[in-house]
């Protein structure tokens, strides 16, 4: 949700006329004047009657979320619609589906999972996220031990294993001179969840630090790599903001072939992937380690080419401009 809400925040800047309202289980009030309007679960139904009446007031419809987001879907009108499927779900019916004239996806294999849905090629864009470039920057090689930066934190206690979090913990027991950092936001279940399982298997080389870090470069700098072991892509962004924030910081990655980026990493030499063991991963980092260097060198690269803030924006601005032409 908050890589999600970063997305929309750019958009919103860089198209002033817009307003952004959604479903949110964490908001208080149902106005805020950053975020805009809010709406618990329980006011669904108020929630797609105002959708239903206020996009009239309003040129295009922008979804963002997944291909099962059917209670934005249910309150679309006869409106250009454009539905961003920045999160791996199963789809809603092909009647909602039949709403959105332009899906725009985030990871490449996305267009041929599309495809197998039935859903014409011709109707699916690319667009990969954006990253701030002049904020997250590259930082000199670190010294010490080699410290892996783990940045995907789940809300639940029972998705850390789907994120990969319980093959970091036996990764860390398999190498105890590598250095593991887990960087957690203090929400959910899932902090307690970690903590309880370090407490019962201590591991002195796995570090936690947990709250609302408004700026996460500082954790960026001390990290040789950043890794996103994912065991199921429907219980993470598939390209996760740990990963590209990494990037363009100069840190190659490493992930699992879950990742919806695993294809570009291995083919750009940004970093490495691994199965889903910790006998895996543990050989996927030491190839990274061994080879640092060159891979921080493309990483910054391919950050610049395909994940600058200008390019994210400059691609739905075609894509608004294509749907008010037809």
């Amino acid at each position: 949700m908050e890589a999600l809400a970063s997305e929309v925040a750019c958009l919103r800047r860089a198209f002033r006329g817009s307003a952004v309202w959604g479903v949110n289980a964490r908001s208080r009030w149902p106005l805020t004047v950053r975020h805009g309007l809010g709406f618990h679960p329980r006011m669904q139904l108020v929630f797609r009657g105002l959708t239903a009446v206020l996009q009239h007031a309003f040129d295009v419809n922008h979804v963002f979320g997944s291909l099962g987001d059917w209670y934005h879907l249910r309150a679309v009108r006869r409106r250009p619609t454009v539905l961003t499927a920045a999160v791996a779900s199963g789809a809603c019916s092909e009647e909602m589906l039949s709403k959105v004239d332009l899906f725009a996806v985030e990871w490449p294999d996305a267009r041929d999972e599309l495809a197998a849905m039935g859903i014409e090629r011709k109707r699916v864009r690319l667009v990969f996220p954006p990253v701030d470039l002049e904020r997250f920057r590259p930082t000199p090689k670190p010294e010490g031990p080699f410290t892996l930066l783990f940045a995907s934190s789940p809300d639940r206690a029972d998705w850390l294993d789907d994120r990969g979090v319980g093959l970091l913990l036996e990764a860390a027991r398999l190498r105890p001179d590598w250095r593991f950092l887990f960087v957690w936001r203090p929400w959910g279940t899932g902090l307690d969840e970690l903590r309880r399982r370090l407490s019962a298997e201590p591991a002195a080389n796995v570090e936690v630090a947990a709250g609302r870090f408004a700026d996460m470069t500082p954790f960026f700098a001390p990290s040789h790599v950043t890794v996103a072991p994912f065991r199921c892509r429907q219980r993470g962004k598939p390209v996760p903001n740990s990963i590209v924030e990494s990037l363009s910081c100069g840190r190659p990655v490493v992930v699992s072939d879950v990742v919806g980026l695993a294809g570009m990493v291995q083919e750009e030499r940004v970093g490495t992937v691994c199965g889903l063991s910790a006998e895996s991963f543990v050989a996927a980092a030491e190839s990274a380690r061994s080879d640092w260097e060159t891979l921080a060198a493309n990483a910054r690269g391919v950050a610049q080419r395909w994940f600058g803030r200008e390019s994210f924006i400059r691609a739905y601005r075609d894509i608004y401009a294509e749907l008010l032409s037809n």
